[in-house]
């Protein structure tokens, strides 16, 4: 009795670790994404370009500029010129690189009429743009961001000590990521509108219609075949026969939206499939026995009954797509390609959030911050799908309850 006792303490002890371990694992990855990418995350970051825009500027000299006492507007962690009336800030980018930030620009400042330098146009400083270069007179004071160590402050020393701003170029802010976020949302859309009439209309037939034979086993075990292969395989198979077939009919160049797609949508057929056919045999059959009592045939038996019932599994097989499509990259980037763009279409290339973080941690100077950012959001956007899909269901299953 001891020695029974002992074994099941043992197991339960042995359970217990490796449960532990998991959760340990998966506590240590959270803390490491969290803790790296916090910093990043805002609105900007996911509204924002990837590529900086930078704008040339200079002061008119035909006009008849005031430089005086501007009041400050004591802007927190910010440092004012009151000679030229612009507030700087020392900030960071959104791949966590420090920049000079305009935090403020009096109404009256002569920066608010300057020149484009390549339009010709009166153009004002705009806050919330950094500043990359300036050159500064009466001393020729020159500042180039990256080259020059100085910050907020002592900048604002040179404003002081200048007269005329001779060349100026303001940047943009980039390194965000909405053109991946965008091109993240129309893989889903494409790639569902492809896979899931393809994986459920093959549940439906294997479980409803087809006969038990050794037809069914082959188309069976190639689903599973299927299911066990890796993705790189589908991105070569993409490259090779998605890529110039698109190619043809988007008359484009290369990778496209339509290619990962058309990929990605082979990928998902076993996941769909397989999921909705369990919803389906999950379903009792005294539901068709009670629908072919009535007088109604196999098809109305499966489209009014059966399928209704199995929607809840249905929805957990385009959770479970939608999760695979977020998190693909291998097979995308010789479906696709891994060119980061702001100017998405479904004939071009571009990349998804998780390509993003393969091209930023695939450099010589790995970029963790951003990765771990894009990591934060793409687990958000699980998140929130996933608990729609639980209400989603669970509303489902009231109503049939209900009916």
């Amino acid at each position: 009795m001891n020695i029974r006792k002992l074994k099941e303490v043992s197991i339960n002890l042995i359970t217990y670790l490796f449960s532990s371990i998991g959760l340990i694992v998966l506590a240590v990855l959270l803390i490491f994404i969290f803790s790296n990418g916090y910093k990043l995350i805002s609105f900007d970051l996911v509204t924002d370009d990837y590529f900086d825009e930078l704008t040339n500027l200079k002061l008119d000299e035909r006009e008849n500029y005031i430089l005086g006492n501007y009041q400050n507007p004591n802007i927190e962690n910010a440092y004012f010129s009151s000679k030229w009336g612009i507030a700087l800030k020392d900030a960071v980018d959104n791949e966590n690189k420090p920049i000079v930030l305009i935090s403020y620009l009096d109404e009256k400042s002569p920066l608010n009429n300057m020149i484009d330098v390549q339009t010709d146009e009166y153009k004002s400083l705009e806050v919330g743009n950094a500043i990359n270069k300036i050159i500064l007179s009466s001393e020729e004071v020159n500042y180039i961001m990256g080259l020059s160590k100085d910050k907020a402050e002592n900048l604002i020393l040179k404003f002081e000590q200048g007269d005329v701003i001779k060349d100026m170029i303001t940047l943009s802010l980039g390194g965000g990521i909405r053109g991946s976020l965008l091109t993240t949302l129309y893989l889903i859309v494409l790639t569902l509108l492809f896979a899931l009439p393809l994986g459920i209309g093959t549940a439906i037939y294997l479980t409803e219609f087809a006969k038990q034979n050794k037809f069914t086993d082959i188309i069976k075990n190639a689903i599973d075949l299927i299911a066990g292969m890796p993705s790189i395989i589908f991105g070569l198979m993409g490259a090779t026969v998605f890529i110039p077939f698109t190619s043809k009919l988007l008359n484009s160049n290369g990778g496209n939206l339509l290619s990962g797609a058309l990929t990605l949508a082979v990928i998902l057929l076993p996941t769909i499939a397989k999921t909705t056919e369990e919803a389906l045999k999950a379903i009792p059959n005294k539901y068709r026995n009670a629908s072919f009592a009535l007088g109604a045939s196999k098809t109305q038996t499966t489209f009014r009954v059966i399928i209704p019932n199995a929607l809840s599994g249905i929805l957990t097989a385009t959770l479970l797509s939608i999760g695979r499509i977020i998190g693909e990259s291998a097979a995308l980037i010789y479906a696709i390609g891994t060119a980061i763009k702001d100017d998405v279409s479904i004939s071009n290339k571009s990349t998804t959030l998780a390509v993003h973080i393969w091209s930023m941690m695939s450099g010589e100077n790995p970029n963790f911050e951003l990765s771990c950012a894009i990591s934060i959001i793409i687990l958000i956007i699980v998140f929130i799908l996933s608990m729609s899909v639980k209400f989603i269901s669970k509303k489902i299953n009231r109503f049939q309850e209900v009916n």
